[in-house]
Protein backbone atom coordinates (compact mmCIF):
# COMPACT_ATOMS: atom_id res chain seq x y z
CA UNK A 1 0.00 0.00 0.00
CA UNK A 2 2.68 2.50 0.89
CA UNK A 3 4.46 1.35 -2.73
CA UNK A 4 1.59 2.12 -4.57
CA UNK A 5 0.67 5.46 -2.60
CA UNK A 6 4.16 6.67 -3.29
CA UNK A 7 3.64 5.82 -7.28
CA UNK A 8 0.45 7.20 -7.68
CA UNK A 9 1.97 10.68 -6.07
CA UNK A 10 5.07 10.31 -8.29
CA UNK A 11 3.20 10.30 -11.15
CA UNK A 12 1.49 13.69 -10.74
CA UNK A 13 -2.08 12.42 -9.21
CA UNK A 14 -3.68 14.73 -7.00
CA UNK A 15 -5.28 12.50 -3.92
CA UNK A 16 -7.03 14.15 -1.00
CA UNK A 17 -6.01 11.41 1.86
CA UNK A 18 -6.43 14.31 4.77
CA UNK A 19 -10.10 14.37 6.84
CA UNK A 20 -10.58 15.68 10.12
CA UNK A 21 -13.27 15.58 12.78
CA UNK A 22 -14.63 17.53 16.03
CA UNK A 23 -16.75 15.87 18.41
CA UNK A 24 -18.69 17.62 21.54
CA UNK A 25 -19.87 15.08 24.02
CA UNK A 26 -22.57 16.26 26.49
CA UNK A 27 -23.22 14.19 30.16
CA UNK A 28 -26.69 15.07 31.11
CA UNK A 29 -27.45 13.77 34.56
CA UNK A 30 -30.45 13.95 37.20
CA UNK A 31 -30.51 16.37 40.28
CA UNK A 32 -30.72 14.49 43.12
CA UNK A 33 -33.14 16.27 45.82
CA UNK A 34 -32.74 14.96 49.46
CA UNK A 35 -32.84 16.71 52.36
CA UNK A 36 -32.09 15.37 56.25
CA UNK A 37 -34.30 16.42 59.49
CA UNK A 38 -32.70 16.01 62.98
CA UNK A 39 -34.69 17.04 66.26
CA UNK A 40 -34.02 18.27 69.62
CA UNK A 41 -36.00 19.53 72.28
CA UNK A 42 -36.00 19.92 76.59
CA UNK A 43 -35.67 16.01 76.77
CA UNK A 44 -33.58 14.86 73.89
CA UNK A 45 -30.76 17.66 73.97
CA UNK A 46 -28.58 16.30 71.02
CA UNK A 47 -29.88 16.91 67.36
CA UNK A 48 -31.22 13.49 66.84
CA UNK A 49 -32.36 11.79 63.28
CA UNK A 50 -36.35 12.54 62.53
CA UNK A 51 -37.95 9.45 61.27
CA UNK A 52 -41.25 8.63 60.56
CA UNK A 53 -42.44 7.51 64.09
CA UNK A 54 -40.20 9.79 66.11
CA UNK A 55 -41.94 11.48 69.00
CA UNK A 56 -40.06 14.99 68.45
CA UNK A 57 -42.63 16.76 70.76
CA UNK A 58 -43.01 15.87 74.37
CA UNK A 59 -45.84 13.41 74.89
CA UNK A 60 -46.23 14.01 78.56
CA UNK A 61 -46.49 17.23 78.35
CA UNK A 62 -49.54 18.95 80.27
CA UNK A 63 -51.09 22.12 78.54
CA UNK A 64 -52.35 24.52 80.63
CA UNK A 65 -52.50 28.32 79.64
CA UNK A 66 -49.29 30.03 79.03
CA UNK A 67 -47.40 26.52 78.72
CA UNK A 68 -44.82 26.37 75.76
CA UNK A 69 -43.30 23.33 73.92
CA UNK A 70 -40.22 24.13 71.46
CA UNK A 71 -39.04 21.54 68.81
CA UNK A 72 -35.90 22.68 67.24
CA UNK A 73 -34.82 20.95 63.67
CA UNK A 74 -31.86 21.09 61.45
CA UNK A 75 -32.16 20.61 58.48
CA UNK A 76 -29.65 19.38 55.68
CA UNK A 77 -28.91 19.54 51.96
CA UNK A 78 -27.89 15.83 51.54
CA UNK A 79 -28.24 16.25 47.09
CA UNK A 80 -26.82 18.68 44.74
CA UNK A 81 -29.42 20.70 44.14
CA UNK A 82 -30.69 24.11 45.64
CA UNK A 83 -34.10 23.97 47.17
CA UNK A 84 -36.83 25.91 48.93
CA UNK A 85 -38.41 24.09 52.14
CA UNK A 86 -41.37 24.72 54.43
CA UNK A 87 -42.37 23.36 57.93
CA UNK A 88 -45.74 22.79 59.11
CA UNK A 89 -47.24 21.18 62.65
CA UNK A 90 -50.35 18.90 61.44
CA UNK A 91 -52.93 17.23 63.63
CA UNK A 92 -52.51 13.83 63.28
CA UNK A 93 -54.81 12.58 65.92
CA UNK A 94 -57.04 13.96 69.27
CA UNK A 95 -59.91 12.98 71.30
CA UNK A 96 -62.05 15.44 72.87
CA UNK A 97 -63.27 16.06 76.67
CA UNK A 98 -65.38 18.01 78.19
CA UNK A 99 -64.84 21.20 80.64
CA UNK A 100 -67.00 22.25 83.89
CA UNK A 101 -69.67 23.06 82.22
CA UNK A 102 -70.12 19.75 79.90
CA UNK A 103 -68.99 21.81 76.65
CA UNK A 104 -66.63 19.49 74.12
CA UNK A 105 -62.74 20.40 74.40
CA UNK A 106 -61.05 20.20 70.96
CA UNK A 107 -57.87 20.95 72.14
CA UNK A 108 -56.08 22.14 68.72
CA UNK A 109 -58.54 24.78 69.47
CA UNK A 110 -56.71 26.20 72.13
CA UNK A 111 -53.79 25.81 71.11
CA UNK A 112 -51.40 28.49 68.75
CA UNK A 113 -47.98 27.76 66.99
CA UNK A 114 -45.43 29.35 65.04
CA UNK A 115 -42.07 28.54 63.14
CA UNK A 116 -39.26 30.25 62.75
CA UNK A 117 -36.05 30.12 60.55
CA UNK A 118 -32.34 30.55 60.50
CA UNK A 119 -29.48 30.29 59.00
CA UNK A 120 -27.29 29.45 61.75
CA UNK A 121 -28.39 28.00 65.03
CA UNK A 122 -27.36 31.17 67.56
CA UNK A 123 -29.39 33.19 64.98
CA UNK A 124 -32.16 30.85 66.10
CA UNK A 125 -31.99 31.13 69.70
CA UNK A 126 -32.80 35.04 69.12
CA UNK A 127 -35.56 34.61 66.83
CA UNK A 128 -37.41 31.98 69.24
CA UNK A 129 -36.85 34.59 72.01
CA UNK A 130 -38.34 36.96 69.96
CA UNK A 131 -41.20 34.70 69.11
CA UNK A 132 -42.20 34.21 72.23
CA UNK A 133 -42.03 37.21 73.69
CA UNK A 134 -44.47 38.03 70.77
CA UNK A 135 -47.44 35.96 72.10
CA UNK A 136 -48.87 38.93 73.56
CA UNK A 137 -48.46 42.03 71.70
CA UNK A 138 -48.21 40.28 68.13
CA UNK A 139 -51.00 37.00 68.34
CA UNK A 140 -51.56 37.49 64.36
CA UNK A 141 -48.07 35.77 64.20
CA UNK A 142 -49.35 32.18 65.62
CA UNK A 143 -50.69 30.10 63.70
CA UNK A 144 -53.94 27.48 64.86
CA UNK A 145 -52.84 23.47 64.95
CA UNK A 146 -54.00 22.36 61.63
CA UNK A 147 -54.29 25.00 59.31
CA UNK A 148 -50.88 26.70 59.06
CA UNK A 149 -47.44 26.38 57.47
CA UNK A 150 -44.65 28.65 56.81
CA UNK A 151 -42.41 29.05 53.93
CA UNK A 152 -38.57 29.63 55.01
CA UNK A 153 -37.40 33.12 53.27
CA UNK A 154 -34.10 30.97 52.77
CA UNK A 155 -32.92 29.08 49.99
CA UNK A 156 -31.23 26.10 50.66
CA UNK A 157 -27.56 26.26 48.08
CA UNK A 158 -26.48 22.29 47.71
CA UNK A 159 -23.26 22.71 49.69
CA UNK A 160 -24.33 24.84 52.86
CA UNK A 161 -23.56 23.13 56.29
CA UNK A 162 -27.57 23.21 57.48
CA UNK A 163 -30.09 25.37 58.09
CA UNK A 164 -32.69 25.68 61.09
CA UNK A 165 -35.82 26.10 62.32
CA UNK A 166 -37.82 26.01 65.48
CA UNK A 167 -41.67 24.96 66.05
CA UNK A 168 -43.02 26.37 69.15
CA UNK A 169 -46.28 25.40 70.48
CA UNK A 170 -48.22 27.42 73.10
CA UNK A 171 -51.51 27.41 75.20
CA UNK A 172 -52.31 31.42 75.55
CA UNK A 173 -52.69 32.16 78.79
CA UNK A 174 -56.17 33.72 78.47
CA UNK A 175 -57.74 29.77 77.82
CA UNK A 176 -59.15 30.20 81.29
CA UNK A 177 -61.52 27.22 82.19
CA UNK A 178 -62.83 26.68 78.71
CA UNK A 179 -60.11 24.40 78.34
CA UNK A 180 -59.96 22.57 81.59
CA UNK A 181 -61.60 19.30 81.39
CA UNK A 182 -63.70 17.33 84.03
CA UNK A 183 -64.70 13.90 84.12
CA UNK A 184 -63.02 10.81 82.68
CA UNK A 185 -61.70 11.78 78.79
CA UNK A 186 -58.68 13.77 79.07
CA UNK A 187 -58.78 15.45 75.89
CA UNK A 188 -55.58 15.28 73.84
CA UNK A 189 -53.85 15.64 70.21
CA UNK A 190 -51.06 14.22 69.08
CA UNK A 191 -48.77 16.73 66.43
CA UNK A 192 -47.27 15.60 63.55
CA UNK A 193 -44.34 17.82 61.83
CA UNK A 194 -43.38 17.94 58.11
CA UNK A 195 -40.94 19.52 56.42
CA UNK A 196 -41.36 20.08 52.15
CA UNK A 197 -38.67 20.93 49.74
CA UNK A 198 -38.87 21.83 46.08
CA UNK A 199 -36.06 22.75 43.81
CA UNK A 200 -35.25 26.20 43.96
CA UNK A 201 -36.45 27.43 40.48
CA UNK A 202 -40.32 25.93 41.17
CA UNK A 203 -42.92 27.78 42.80
CA UNK A 204 -43.41 26.21 46.65
CA UNK A 205 -47.24 26.67 47.95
Amino acid sequence: CLFLLWWALGTGATVAWFSDTDAVRNEFQVGLLRLDVSYKNDIVTDYTPLQGATKAFNDHALYEPGYTQVVYLKIENQGNMDFKYKVAVTVEDFKNGQNAWGEEIYLPNYLRYGVVFAETEAELQALVQDRLTSRTHAPNRWGTLGTWSEISPFTFQAGDQAHYAALIVYMPEEVGDVANYRGFQEPRVELGIKVFAQQANAPLE
